[in-house]
């Protein structure tokens, strides 16, 4: 039996580069959402307005982190943790890339059956690079 539940996503995600240039993308997305072994798993469809057409997330929530999996044109596993540096890589179309991410806030809160919501914010980079601040909301229901 399938347990999974429709759920509406709605993500802002603010980027700021070394030069203070500030990048916004607001969107909706539907799709799916399951409670596996003390994780909540939600799983959309990219679209063109990420730039990632031919994607799949899935955001894998627990009470301390958030794990962000993409598969399809672009692969990749993001780990975020409160004031933690995590390493990964980032496969592209156009190559692989090791990804350093340092997460200053990850804060969830997480209701049942109510909206719940994801407040991160972080730094990305990559060896040798300026890092992008990042800040993103993500709430859900």
């Amino acid at each position: 039996m399938n347990n999974d539940k429709k759920v509406n996503l709605f993500t802002k995600a603010i980027q700021i580069d070394y030069t203070g240039e500030k990048i916004e993308i607001e969107f909706f997305v539907e799709g799916t959402y399951v409670v596996k072994n003390d994780s909540v798993y939600i799983t959309y469809k990219e679209s063109e307005i990420s730039g990632m057409e031919g994607t799949t997330t899935t955001l894998k929530i627990t009470d301390h982190s958030l794990n962000i999996i993409r598969f399809g044109t672009y692969n990749s596993k993001l780990e975020f943790k409160h004031n933690e540096e995590t390493i990964t890589n980032y496969q592209t179309p156009y190559g692989n890339i090791q990804i350093i991410i340092n997460t200053s806030l990850l804060k969830i809160d997480m209701r049942q059956e109510e909206k719940s919501n994801i407040h991160l914010k972080y730094t990305l980079g990559t060896e040798g690079e300026e890092p992008l601040n990042n800040e993103v909301i993500i709430s859900y229901k």
